[in-house]
């Protein structure tokens, strides 16, 4: 199970991780200051103080494990408690941070909350330099990057593993042409088809001319190649690319048709798609990982640039990112036994890019309004409503308003008899 399945169980739950066994964070606290000498003198009414360097503080969590299986979560986490040694913990907000362990944890059961276990701990920083200050944009952009070079090596360690019979490049070759189909119609059925045509048109071609190629690791690669050129075309319709530094004017990317939204969107349709698409065998089926993990690699960058209204619009993005990463990190697994070095490595750059994900979508959310629902007594304007949410600060009435208005659809805002969604 996800550990994103069960949110909005409980408000503010998060999602944080010890050694690999994850668990949810509803509350957590750090100490943070210098370590300061106070000397005090008879008669002297000024102290000294004596600066003894940085003081990194416990770091205080309070955790909850729910699930069925909550006996076996909770003993994984005993056993990683009762580790020697540094580990890392995920901080939803604050990272990896490698941690030790110097007082015992404590884990609580209660007949009264069954399926559900509650413990303590405190963490010490174990690394001597601290965490560094870094925007977790930056560390997740880092990580995308790090994620649409996968696909190349995916292939490159799958099809090199043996000499191909006929039969199996044919499963490869019908793979691509399926997965080239996708791409088609996904572009042919968007409402910037126009715009993604003419982006596509070139790097569609090459494709193309590589699924006709001789059998061969060489030819795979170029596919892969191709796919993954196709894919960030797409990305760069949707958010619009930065113009070439050299030649024609002309030739400049132009500006964002498709939209973030709309972009990242059409990407997880496309991921989603490739995924459900059959595999027969090992060779097809990374060829298939491969441009799955390109397609949601351009999704996260994309949704980077969306700008969410609501806490609730923001969570439901994360939900859904996070959960292409998690199909994707399943069907990796199943090409370790041929290939358990990109199975390995593919893996690894999915958690890293969903981390960096739930680290910044985290940050995004406690800066975000939430949506919340009024219910009138009677019949009432949607003038009121505003004026009420709007409380002091008449110059947001208009604007929340015309929000009311738009966010249900209202075609009589004089006249409301049932809840509205109100934004504040």
């Amino acid at each position: 199970m996800s550990i994103l399945d069960i949110d909005g169980l409980l408000p503010g739950l998060l999602p944080a991780a010890y050694r690999g066994n994850t668990f949810w964070m509803p509350d957590v606290s750090h100490e943070a200051g210098r370590r300061t000498l106070v000397t005090l003198f008879p008669g002297i009414d000024a102290a000294a103080f004596d600066d003894q360097g940085r003081h990194d503080g416990p770091i205080q969590v309070t955790g909850l494990v729910i699930g069925d299986d909550y006996v076996a979560q909770a003993l994984a986490l005993q056993a990683a408690f009762q580790t020697a040694g540094r580990g890392t913990l995920l901080h939803p907000w604050l990272g990896e941070i490698s941690v030790v362990i110097a007082d015992p944890a404590q884990i609580r059961f209660g007949s009264r909350s069954l399926r559900l276990v509650q413990f303590e701990v405190s963490f010490f920083r174990a690394d001597v330099a601290g965490a560094g200050i870094f925007g977790t944009l930056a560390g997740l952009l880092s990580a995308v990057a790090s994620l649409a070079a996968i696909p190349g090596q995916i292939i490159s360690a799958v099809v090199c593993i043996s000499v191909m019979a006929v039969a199996t490049w044919t499963s490869v070759s019908t793979m691509a042409s399926s997965i080239a189909g996708l791409l088609d119609t996904t572009i042919a059925s968007s409402a910037a088809a126009p715009a993604l045509t003419e982006a596509t048109l070139a790097d569609r071609a090459v494709l193309s001319s590589a699924i006709l190629g001789a059998a061969g690791a060489s030819t795979a690669t170029a596919i892969a190649t191709g796919i993954n050129a196709v894919v960030q075309s797409i990305g760069a319709t949707a958010i619009g690319a930065e113009p070439s530094a050299i030649g024609a004017a002309s030739s400049a990317p132009s500006a964002a048709v498709l939209g973030a939204r709309s972009g990242a969107a059409l990407l997880l349709d496309l991921a989603s798609g490739i995924n459900a698409l059959g595999a027969p065998g090992t060779f097809a089926l990374g060829l298939r990982i491969a441009a799955e993990v390109a397609v949601i690699a351009e999704a996260v960058r994309v949704a980077a640039e969306i700008d969410y209204e609501s806490r609730q619009d923001a969570s439901s993005w994360r939900d859904e990112l996070a959960a292409a990463i998690d199909r994707a990190s399943d069907g990796a697994a199943a090409i370790a036994p041929a290939a358990p070095a990109a199975a390995a490595i593919a893996r690894d750059r999915l958690a890293a890019v969903r981390a960096a994900l739930g680290r910044d979508m985290n940050e995004i959310i406690g800066r975000l309004p939430s949506v919340y629902t009024i219910t009138p007594a009677g019949p009432v304007s949607a003038w009121l409503i505003a004026q009420h949410v709007a409380g002091n600060d008449p110059s947001t009435v208009v604007g929340t308003f015309d929000d009311i208005v738009r966010r249900n659809r209202l075609s009589h805002p004089g006249l409301i008899t049932g809840p509205v969604e109100v934004l504040a």
